[in-house]
Protein backbone atom coordinates (compact mmCIF):
# COMPACT_ATOMS: atom_id res chain seq x y z
CA UNK A 1 0.00 0.00 0.00
CA UNK A 2 1.07 3.52 -0.37
CA UNK A 3 -0.58 6.57 1.40
CA UNK A 4 -3.07 4.56 2.89
CA UNK A 5 -4.17 3.19 -0.56
CA UNK A 6 -3.96 -0.31 -2.87
CA UNK A 7 -1.29 1.20 -4.62
CA UNK A 8 -1.13 -0.62 -8.73
CA UNK A 9 2.00 0.78 -11.17
CA UNK A 10 1.11 1.18 -14.60
CA UNK A 11 4.11 0.81 -16.91
CA UNK A 12 3.65 3.03 -20.14
CA UNK A 13 5.27 4.78 -22.71
CA UNK A 14 5.29 8.67 -22.62
CA UNK A 15 3.83 9.06 -26.90
CA UNK A 16 0.99 7.01 -25.67
CA UNK A 17 0.44 8.25 -22.26
CA UNK A 18 -2.39 11.40 -22.62
CA UNK A 19 -4.47 8.78 -24.57
CA UNK A 20 -4.29 5.50 -22.92
CA UNK A 21 -2.36 5.87 -19.28
CA UNK A 22 -3.75 9.28 -17.73
CA UNK A 23 -7.43 7.78 -18.64
CA UNK A 24 -6.61 4.42 -16.99
CA UNK A 25 -5.25 6.13 -13.94
CA UNK A 26 -7.97 8.36 -13.42
CA UNK A 27 -10.71 5.26 -13.58
CA UNK A 28 -8.94 3.41 -10.83
CA UNK A 29 -8.24 6.19 -8.66
CA UNK A 30 -11.92 6.94 -8.88
CA UNK A 31 -12.49 3.57 -7.48
CA UNK A 32 -10.02 4.18 -5.03
CA UNK A 33 -6.86 2.50 -6.12
CA UNK A 34 -3.60 4.79 -5.74
CA UNK A 35 -2.43 4.36 -9.35
CA UNK A 36 1.09 5.32 -10.19
CA UNK A 37 2.64 6.12 -13.83
CA UNK A 38 6.26 6.72 -12.27
CA UNK A 39 7.70 9.44 -14.41
CA UNK A 40 4.55 11.68 -13.00
CA UNK A 41 5.21 10.68 -9.54
CA UNK A 42 8.38 12.74 -7.40
CA UNK A 43 10.70 10.46 -6.18
CA UNK A 44 9.92 8.66 -2.54
CA UNK A 45 11.51 9.58 0.54
CA UNK A 46 15.02 8.34 0.98
CA UNK A 47 15.99 7.38 -2.37
CA UNK A 48 19.24 7.71 -3.87
CA UNK A 49 20.27 6.28 -7.29
CA UNK A 50 18.69 6.97 -10.64
CA UNK A 51 15.13 6.43 -12.17
CA UNK A 52 15.58 2.40 -11.68
CA UNK A 53 16.07 2.90 -8.28
CA UNK A 54 12.71 5.31 -7.36
CA UNK A 55 10.93 2.49 -9.65
CA UNK A 56 12.03 -0.34 -7.74
CA UNK A 57 10.72 1.51 -4.54
CA UNK A 58 7.43 2.42 -6.07
CA UNK A 59 7.55 -1.10 -7.41
CA UNK A 60 7.59 -2.29 -3.74
CA UNK A 61 5.45 -0.06 -2.38
CA UNK A 62 2.64 -1.62 -5.09
CA UNK A 63 0.32 -4.38 -4.65
CA UNK A 64 -0.07 -5.18 -8.14
CA UNK A 65 1.52 -4.05 -11.40
CA UNK A 66 0.28 -3.24 -14.92
CA UNK A 67 1.51 -2.81 -18.45
CA UNK A 68 0.17 -1.10 -21.24
CA UNK A 69 2.48 -2.23 -24.15
CA UNK A 70 1.38 -0.38 -26.94
CA UNK A 71 2.78 0.12 -30.68
CA UNK A 72 5.35 2.27 -30.17
CA UNK A 73 8.23 0.90 -32.78
CA UNK A 74 6.81 -0.42 -36.35
CA UNK A 75 9.98 -2.24 -38.15
CA UNK A 76 9.71 -2.23 -42.12
CA UNK A 77 7.66 -5.64 -41.99
CA UNK A 78 4.84 -4.13 -40.17
CA UNK A 79 6.07 -6.21 -37.03
CA UNK A 80 5.35 -3.76 -33.66
CA UNK A 81 6.78 -3.92 -30.47
CA UNK A 82 6.37 -1.46 -27.46
CA UNK A 83 9.20 0.70 -25.99
CA UNK A 84 11.93 -1.15 -24.50
CA UNK A 85 11.63 0.69 -20.98
CA UNK A 86 7.90 -1.25 -20.58
CA UNK A 87 9.78 -4.52 -20.97
CA UNK A 88 12.72 -3.46 -18.63
CA UNK A 89 9.98 -2.66 -15.81
CA UNK A 90 8.13 -6.12 -16.35
CA UNK A 91 10.85 -8.08 -15.98
CA UNK A 92 11.70 -5.26 -12.45
CA UNK A 93 8.21 -6.17 -11.38
CA UNK A 94 8.93 -9.81 -11.65
CA UNK A 95 12.12 -9.85 -9.52
CA UNK A 96 9.78 -8.67 -6.68
CA UNK A 97 8.16 -11.90 -5.04
CA UNK A 98 4.90 -10.24 -4.31
CA UNK A 99 4.52 -8.79 -7.43
CA UNK A 100 5.26 -11.90 -9.70
CA UNK A 101 1.56 -13.16 -9.60
CA UNK A 102 0.42 -9.74 -9.85
CA UNK A 103 1.47 -8.55 -13.17
CA UNK A 104 -1.18 -8.01 -15.57
CA UNK A 105 -0.37 -7.61 -19.41
CA UNK A 106 -2.38 -5.59 -22.08
CA UNK A 107 -1.40 -5.72 -25.51
CA UNK A 108 -3.08 -5.10 -29.03
CA UNK A 109 -2.63 -8.42 -30.67
CA UNK A 110 -0.63 -7.26 -33.46
CA UNK A 111 2.10 -6.18 -30.49
CA UNK A 112 4.90 -8.87 -30.07
CA UNK A 113 6.68 -9.34 -26.52
CA UNK A 114 9.73 -11.12 -26.11
CA UNK A 115 10.03 -14.83 -25.94
CA UNK A 116 11.02 -14.45 -22.06
CA UNK A 117 7.55 -12.39 -21.11
CA UNK A 118 4.68 -14.82 -20.06
CA UNK A 119 2.37 -14.82 -23.27
CA UNK A 120 -0.54 -14.63 -21.23
CA UNK A 121 -1.82 -11.00 -22.19
CA UNK A 122 -5.31 -9.18 -22.69
CA UNK A 123 -6.89 -7.48 -25.00
CA UNK A 124 -5.60 -3.76 -25.34
CA UNK A 125 -8.04 -1.07 -27.44
CA UNK A 126 -5.59 2.58 -27.54
CA UNK A 127 -9.30 3.85 -28.89
CA UNK A 128 -10.57 2.31 -25.81
CA UNK A 129 -9.07 3.12 -22.65
CA UNK A 130 -11.99 2.49 -20.26
CA UNK A 131 -12.27 -0.76 -21.19
CA UNK A 132 -9.17 -1.45 -20.29
CA UNK A 133 -9.62 0.23 -16.83
CA UNK A 134 -12.40 -2.18 -16.64
CA UNK A 135 -10.60 -4.95 -17.40
CA UNK A 136 -7.71 -4.03 -14.90
CA UNK A 137 -10.33 -3.95 -12.43
CA UNK A 138 -11.97 -7.32 -12.81
CA UNK A 139 -8.35 -8.90 -12.86
CA UNK A 140 -7.92 -6.68 -9.43
CA UNK A 141 -10.78 -8.06 -7.96
CA UNK A 142 -9.95 -11.91 -8.57
CA UNK A 143 -6.40 -10.99 -6.64
CA UNK A 144 -9.01 -9.26 -4.02
CA UNK A 145 -6.80 -5.97 -4.11
CA UNK A 146 -9.57 -4.17 -2.69
CA UNK A 147 -9.39 -0.47 -0.97
CA UNK A 148 -9.19 -0.62 2.72
CA UNK A 149 -12.35 1.40 5.13
CA UNK A 150 -11.96 4.81 5.15
CA UNK A 151 -10.93 5.75 8.52
CA UNK A 152 -13.60 7.22 10.87
CA UNK A 153 -13.93 11.23 11.24
CA UNK A 154 -11.97 12.49 14.23
CA UNK A 155 -13.92 14.24 16.53
CA UNK A 156 -13.48 17.68 16.75
CA UNK A 157 -10.83 18.70 19.74
CA UNK A 158 -10.59 21.50 22.04
CA UNK A 159 -8.39 24.64 21.59
CA UNK A 160 -5.07 24.37 23.19
CA UNK A 161 -3.03 26.98 24.97
CA UNK A 162 -0.40 26.70 22.50
CA UNK A 163 -2.50 26.47 19.16
CA UNK A 164 -0.93 29.99 18.02
CA UNK A 165 2.53 28.22 17.75
CA UNK A 166 1.45 25.42 16.75
CA UNK A 167 -0.69 26.97 13.51
CA UNK A 168 2.60 29.22 12.98
CA UNK A 169 4.72 26.11 13.20
CA UNK A 170 1.98 23.66 10.43
CA UNK A 171 1.42 27.26 8.56
CA UNK A 172 2.79 26.93 4.08
CA UNK A 173 5.11 23.38 5.58
CA UNK A 174 5.36 20.64 2.93
CA UNK A 175 5.70 17.39 4.34
CA UNK A 176 8.55 16.53 3.10
CA UNK A 177 10.60 19.72 3.74
CA UNK A 178 12.37 18.65 7.17
CA UNK A 179 15.25 20.93 6.73
CA UNK A 180 12.32 23.58 7.08
CA UNK A 181 10.54 21.50 9.72
CA UNK A 182 13.73 21.16 11.99
CA UNK A 183 14.63 24.98 11.70
CA UNK A 184 11.17 25.88 12.56
CA UNK A 185 11.11 23.14 15.72
CA UNK A 186 14.30 24.70 16.75
CA UNK A 187 13.78 27.98 17.00
CA UNK A 188 10.47 27.30 18.80
CA UNK A 189 11.85 25.24 21.31
CA UNK A 190 14.78 26.74 21.60
CA UNK A 191 12.93 29.92 23.11
CA UNK A 192 10.37 27.90 24.92
CA UNK A 193 10.41 26.91 29.20
CA UNK A 194 10.48 23.15 29.89
CA UNK A 195 6.75 22.53 29.90
CA UNK A 196 6.10 25.12 26.83
CA UNK A 197 7.99 22.94 24.97
CA UNK A 198 6.30 19.53 26.41
CA UNK A 199 3.06 21.37 25.69
CA UNK A 200 4.00 21.74 21.89
CA UNK A 201 5.21 18.43 21.52
CA UNK A 202 1.72 17.37 23.23
CA UNK A 203 -0.12 19.29 19.83
CA UNK A 204 1.80 18.11 17.01
CA UNK A 205 1.05 14.75 18.50
CA UNK A 206 -2.93 15.50 18.87
CA UNK A 207 -2.62 17.22 15.22
CA UNK A 208 -1.21 13.72 13.94
CA UNK A 209 -3.77 11.16 15.36
CA UNK A 210 -7.19 13.69 15.15
CA UNK A 211 -6.51 16.13 12.73
CA UNK A 212 -8.84 15.44 9.42
CA UNK A 213 -6.97 18.02 7.61
CA UNK A 214 -4.38 15.50 6.11
CA UNK A 215 -1.82 18.36 4.61
CA UNK A 216 -1.92 19.49 8.24
CA UNK A 217 -1.78 16.15 9.79
CA UNK A 218 1.48 15.27 7.33
CA UNK A 219 3.18 18.61 8.51
CA UNK A 220 1.97 18.27 12.18
CA UNK A 221 3.75 14.74 11.51
CA UNK A 222 7.25 16.11 10.30
CA UNK A 223 7.42 18.85 13.12
CA UNK A 224 6.62 15.50 15.52
CA UNK A 225 9.48 13.59 13.93
CA UNK A 226 12.12 16.71 13.95
CA UNK A 227 11.52 17.48 18.05
CA UNK A 228 12.08 13.94 18.82
CA UNK A 229 15.24 13.92 16.42
CA UNK A 230 16.21 17.08 18.50
CA UNK A 231 15.56 15.73 21.75
CA UNK A 232 13.73 12.26 21.82
CA UNK A 233 12.76 12.72 25.25
CA UNK A 234 10.21 15.05 24.02
CA UNK A 235 8.37 12.35 22.23
CA UNK A 236 7.48 9.61 25.28
CA UNK A 237 7.43 5.58 24.00
CA UNK A 238 3.74 6.14 25.26
CA UNK A 239 3.14 8.97 22.51
CA UNK A 240 4.62 6.84 19.74
CA UNK A 241 3.21 3.13 20.77
CA UNK A 242 -0.40 5.29 20.20
CA UNK A 243 0.73 6.68 17.07
CA UNK A 244 1.95 3.16 16.08
CA UNK A 245 -1.55 2.14 17.31
CA UNK A 246 -3.82 4.41 15.17
CA UNK A 247 -5.89 3.16 12.17
CA UNK A 248 -4.08 6.08 9.97
CA UNK A 249 -1.43 5.44 7.78
CA UNK A 250 0.22 8.98 8.47
CA UNK A 251 0.41 8.60 12.48
CA UNK A 252 1.72 4.93 12.01
CA UNK A 253 4.43 6.25 9.35
CA UNK A 254 5.36 9.13 11.83
CA UNK A 255 5.87 5.81 14.71
CA UNK A 256 7.96 4.39 12.27
CA UNK A 257 10.30 7.44 11.37
CA UNK A 258 10.54 8.31 15.24
CA UNK A 259 11.87 4.59 16.11
CA UNK A 260 14.31 5.11 13.16
CA UNK A 261 15.98 7.72 14.37
CA UNK A 262 15.93 6.84 17.95
CA UNK A 263 17.41 3.32 16.84
CA UNK A 264 20.65 5.69 15.36
CA UNK A 265 20.86 7.62 18.91
CA UNK A 266 19.19 5.41 21.44
CA UNK A 267 19.00 1.76 20.10
CA UNK A 268 18.44 0.36 23.67
CA UNK A 269 15.58 2.67 24.37
CA UNK A 270 13.39 1.27 20.73
CA UNK A 271 10.82 -1.54 21.89
CA UNK A 272 11.80 -4.48 19.89
CA UNK A 273 7.77 -5.50 19.79
CA UNK A 274 6.34 -2.52 18.79
CA UNK A 275 9.13 -2.24 15.80
CA UNK A 276 8.24 -5.76 14.76
CA UNK A 277 4.20 -4.80 14.59
CA UNK A 278 5.46 -1.88 11.93
CA UNK A 279 7.99 -3.94 9.95
CA UNK A 280 5.26 -5.85 7.95
CA UNK A 281 5.63 -5.67 4.60
CA UNK A 282 2.91 -7.42 3.69
CA UNK A 283 0.09 -6.13 5.46
CA UNK A 284 1.77 -2.42 6.28
CA UNK A 285 1.78 1.08 4.02
CA UNK A 286 5.09 1.25 2.04
CA UNK A 287 5.26 4.64 4.21
CA UNK A 288 5.07 2.42 7.45
CA UNK A 289 6.95 -0.29 6.47
CA UNK A 290 10.31 0.95 4.83
CA UNK A 291 11.24 3.28 7.92
CA UNK A 292 10.32 0.36 10.12
CA UNK A 293 12.63 -1.95 7.98
CA UNK A 294 15.30 0.73 7.96
CA UNK A 295 14.74 1.15 12.26
CA UNK A 296 15.21 -2.90 11.87
CA UNK A 297 18.26 -2.97 9.79
CA UNK A 298 20.22 0.27 12.08
CA UNK A 299 19.66 -1.79 15.49
CA UNK A 300 20.95 -5.12 14.48
CA UNK A 301 24.02 -3.44 13.71
CA UNK A 302 23.79 -2.63 18.18
CA UNK A 303 21.24 -5.01 19.00
CA UNK A 304 21.19 -9.19 18.36
CA UNK A 305 18.22 -9.65 20.08
CA UNK A 306 16.62 -6.82 17.24
CA UNK A 307 17.20 -10.09 14.76
CA UNK A 308 14.15 -11.37 16.07
CA UNK A 309 11.89 -9.43 14.12
CA UNK A 310 13.51 -10.53 11.28
CA UNK A 311 13.31 -14.07 11.91
CA UNK A 312 9.99 -13.60 12.42
CA UNK A 313 9.08 -12.07 9.16
CA UNK A 314 11.36 -15.10 7.39
CA UNK A 315 9.60 -17.50 9.17
CA UNK A 316 6.32 -16.84 7.60
CA UNK A 317 4.67 -17.79 4.22
CA UNK A 318 4.38 -14.13 2.96
CA UNK A 319 6.67 -14.18 -0.08
CA UNK A 320 6.75 -10.17 0.55
CA UNK A 321 7.59 -10.27 4.04
CA UNK A 322 10.78 -12.81 3.10
CA UNK A 323 12.29 -10.72 -0.12
CA UNK A 324 12.25 -7.91 2.57
CA UNK A 325 14.16 -9.57 5.63
CA UNK A 326 16.85 -10.71 2.52
CA UNK A 327 17.17 -7.39 1.26
CA UNK A 328 17.50 -6.06 4.84
CA UNK A 329 20.09 -8.35 5.17
CA UNK A 330 21.98 -7.27 1.93
CA UNK A 331 21.62 -3.39 3.26
CA UNK A 332 23.16 -4.45 6.47
CA UNK A 333 26.12 -6.47 5.12
CA UNK A 334 27.25 -3.47 2.99
CA UNK A 335 27.19 -1.56 6.18
CA UNK A 336 28.68 -3.77 8.75
CA UNK A 337 29.34 -7.43 6.99
CA UNK A 338 29.86 -8.92 10.83
CA UNK A 339 26.56 -8.18 12.21
CA UNK A 340 24.56 -10.41 9.59
CA UNK A 341 23.14 -13.25 11.19
CA UNK A 342 24.67 -16.10 8.99
CA UNK A 343 21.63 -18.76 10.13
CA UNK A 344 19.35 -16.43 9.01
CA UNK A 345 20.87 -15.78 5.69
CA UNK A 346 21.73 -19.67 5.19
CA UNK A 347 18.11 -20.12 5.96
CA UNK A 348 16.42 -18.22 3.52
CA UNK A 349 19.46 -18.85 0.78
CA UNK A 350 17.88 -22.35 0.76
CA UNK A 351 14.47 -20.68 0.22
CA UNK A 352 11.69 -22.31 -2.09
CA UNK A 353 11.67 -19.32 -3.83
CA UNK A 354 14.00 -18.66 -6.30
CA UNK A 355 14.19 -14.78 -6.13
CA UNK A 356 14.56 -15.26 -2.27
CA UNK A 357 17.57 -17.36 -2.46
CA UNK A 358 19.22 -15.51 -4.80
CA UNK A 359 19.29 -12.62 -3.00
CA UNK A 360 20.28 -14.14 -0.10
CA UNK A 361 22.88 -15.81 -1.76
CA UNK A 362 24.23 -12.68 -2.22
CA UNK A 363 24.70 -11.77 1.17
CA UNK A 364 25.88 -15.16 1.91
CA UNK A 365 29.05 -14.44 -0.46
CA UNK A 366 29.47 -10.69 0.84
CA UNK A 367 30.08 -11.77 4.43
CA UNK A 368 31.63 -15.21 3.48
CA UNK A 369 35.21 -14.19 5.51
CA UNK A 370 33.29 -13.07 8.61
CA UNK A 371 34.59 -14.84 11.32
CA UNK A 372 32.72 -16.21 14.43
CA UNK A 373 35.15 -13.76 16.07
CA UNK A 374 33.78 -10.58 14.08
CA UNK A 375 30.47 -11.40 14.60
CA UNK A 376 31.28 -11.27 18.35
CA UNK A 377 33.30 -8.13 18.46
CA UNK A 378 30.48 -6.86 16.90
CA UNK A 379 28.05 -6.60 19.77
CA UNK A 380 30.65 -6.49 22.36
CA UNK A 381 30.00 -3.05 23.69
CA UNK A 382 26.65 -4.25 24.62
CA UNK A 383 28.41 -7.05 26.77
CA UNK A 384 30.55 -10.07 25.68
CA UNK A 385 28.65 -12.89 23.71
CA UNK A 386 31.69 -15.77 24.65
CA UNK A 387 33.74 -16.00 27.65
CA UNK A 388 36.96 -14.44 27.43
CA UNK A 389 39.64 -16.72 27.40
CA UNK A 390 42.87 -16.51 29.29
CA UNK A 391 45.37 -13.90 28.66
CA UNK A 392 48.36 -14.85 26.50
CA UNK A 393 51.35 -15.51 27.36
CA UNK A 394 53.24 -11.85 26.86
CA UNK A 395 50.01 -10.62 29.08
CA UNK A 396 50.44 -12.83 31.58
CA UNK A 397 54.13 -12.33 31.92
CA UNK A 398 53.28 -8.40 32.58
CA UNK A 399 50.96 -9.40 35.22
CA UNK A 400 53.29 -11.55 36.96
CA UNK A 401 56.29 -8.65 36.99
CA UNK A 402 53.53 -6.21 38.33
CA UNK A 403 52.84 -8.25 41.42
Amino acid sequence: MLRGQVAIVLSCSEKFKPAVAWPVRDVLTGHGLCAIIVRDEPPLPGIRGGAEANTGRYLDAASAFVALCTADHELSDGTKYPRASIIDEIHLACTRPHLRDRCQVLRPPDVLLPSDINPTYDCLDVAAPAVAADVILSQLRQWGLVPGPASPPAAPRPAAAEAGDVNALVAGLRPDDHDEARRRIYRLLRDRATDQRRQIVRELHGEVMESDDQARKLAAASLLEAASRLDHALVSIEMVETLATHPGYVARSCAANVLRDRATVAPCDVPVDMLGRLASPSVEDWFVWAPAMAAVQELVLHRRDAYVILESLAAGADLHDRHAVAQALLEVAEVQPAAVDRDLAGHLASDPDPLIAAKAQQVMAAIEHVTDRDHADCYRRFGPLTPLGPPNADVASALAEVS
